[in-house]
């Protein structure tokens, strides 16, 4: 891997998966240790499109269709250096004015952003859809849950209205993206973004046509999660399931979903993690050893302290928590200057701010007994003796 700082060339066969229709697949979860050093690099990332192998699917047949303009007008550089800069379409890909250069995977008009290495872990690998389709099969059979009640169970959470744009992070083969389509009733637009390359360009082979048909502009991307390529408040909504617990950088993923969506707008993350009531009965032992992502807690801690009406539940007999919060920008609304009335005194403010140094114990109970003495909250009488002094020295 590149020191970071340094140019970065990632190598990437784009048609290293079968493109042909399939049901439903598995969501993505890890982002590969590659992703975590683009995260973190402002230097150029430089991506070499290899030959494309003959594809009888989505992929063959897109190459046989004139390549639709696409609106570009959501994307922006995801280089912090050019603090979000506009993008300008070209034949073969987008390019910012700062001239760095994000190519169409290869018969698509799918933007690359930033990938995983090809084979870099079990969602950049050439079939990872189709093994995902059966981590799925096993996952809903062993919980014996239905998975259209389940997704759409989470994508209430969102309060998604026709006509609203959403945010699908983690998007992989596209699961949730015809309930969320289901649920905006016909109108809007999805942009699904994904760092597995396979993944989500399987998704996007499985449902853009779906999704058109159901009267949704659905979008794909290639990119990072913890860096994405748009601007501040660009979306209504965001939606996450199952893959955050993997994620490089957590806390980078939480803030980049808060950073792209309105204020007032509605963020539901969810993923494997058993309720704390579980982790130590029998069935919750069986769980984590049989894949220790059941271990993992909500990361409530990463939520902006700006976060409102935020909840934790847990859905799939309490295995998987589910995060939603509203976004906000202002800090939460405390009058810390009241005063306390009683032996002590003082605010919040000057508890937290105004303590002194350490002295004499003696000393100290000796001021005591004299602020009650005098009817007075230690805050009051301290300040008073202080006040004093300070006149004292400065006339």
């Amino acid at each position: 891997m590149a020191p970071i700082g340094s140019p970065m060339t990632i190598t990437a066969i784009a048609s290293g998966t079968d493109c042909t229709a399939s049901p439903i697949a598995g969501n993505l979860k890890p982002i590969s240790p590659i992703s975590s050093a683009i995260s973190r690099s402002a230097a150029p990332i430089t991506i070499i499109m290899e030959s494309m192998r003959d594809c009888s699917g989505w992929c063959a047949r897109r190459s046989e269709m004139p390549m639709p303009s696409p609106d570009v007008s959501f994307y922006c550089c995801p280089d912090p250096a050019c603090h979000r800069a506009a993008l300008i379409a070209e034949a073969d890909g987008l390019r910012c004015t700062n001239g760095h250069v994000f190519p169409f995977a290869s018969g698509t008009d799918v933007p690359v952003f930033a990938e995983a290495a090809t084979g870099g872990s079990e969602y950049s690998v050439t079939d990872a859809a189709e093994l995902h389709d059966n981590a799925l099969r096993w996952l809903f059979k062993t919980f014996r849950t239905d998975e259209a009640t389940l997704r759409r169970r989470l994508i209430e959470r969102l309060d998604l209205a026709p006509g609203q744009s959403l945010l699908v992070t983690g998007a992989g083969a596209g699961n949730d993206l015809p309930y969320l389509a289901e649920r905006m009733r016909g109108r809007g637009t999805i942009y699904a973004q994904d760092i597995a390359r396979p993944m989500l360009l399987a998704g996007a082979a499985r449902h853009q046509g779906t999704l058109r048909d159901m009267g949704i502009d659905a979008r794909f991307s290639i990119s990072d999660a913890t860096q994405l390529p748009f601007a501040d408040g660009a979306f209504d909504a965001a939606y996450h399931f199952g893959g955050i617990n993997l994620f490089p950088d957590i806390g980078a993923g939480i803030t980049e979903m808060n950073r792209v969506v309105r204020l007032g707008g509605k963020i539901v993350i969810a993923d494997e993690g058993l309720a704390p009531w579980l982790r130590n009965a029998e069935i919750g032992k069986q769980l984590i050893a049989n894949n220790t992502l059941y271990a993992y807690a909500a990361p409530l801690e990463h939520l902006p302290e700006t976060a409102r009406d935020a909840k934790l539940s847990w859905e799939l007999h309490n295995c998987f928590y589910v995060i939603e919060f509203v976004v906000g920008d202002t800090p939460l609304p405390i009058d810390i200057d009241v005063p306390h009335v009683g032996r002590r005194g003082g605010s919040i403010r000057t508890r937290y701010f105004g303590q002194l140094e350490g002295v004499d114990p003696q000393l100290k109970e000796a001021a005591y007994a004299e602020a009650e003495r005098r009817g007075l909250s230690r805050v009051e009488f301290l300040e008073e003796l202080l006040l004093a002094a300070t006149r004292g020295r400065t006339t």
